[in-house]
């Protein structure tokens, strides 16, 4: 899922594609708070929320992980 920043930084993100994990979504100036989307939801042009932080994550904790590409 490539993701595209307001500052033209371009990130990816790898997502299982399941009803249980979720993204933020920004609140639409409605006054409610943000929400939870089902990544089974989201459509093209959905904005999500996103914090950079360093490592993967599995179930919200961090984890060490190394891929090998064939």
């Amino acid at each position: 899922m490539p993701i595209e920043a307001e500052n033209g930084t371009l990130y990816s993100a790898l997502l299982q594609n399941a009803e249980t994990v979720a993204l933020i979504c920004p609140s639409q100036g409605s006054g409610f708070p943000n929400k939870a989307i089902p990544v089974t939801s989201l459509k093209v042009g959905d904005e999500i929320l996103l914090m950079i932080q360093g490592g993967a994550r599995h179930t919200g904790i961090e984890i060490q992980e190394f891929i090998v590409e064939k």
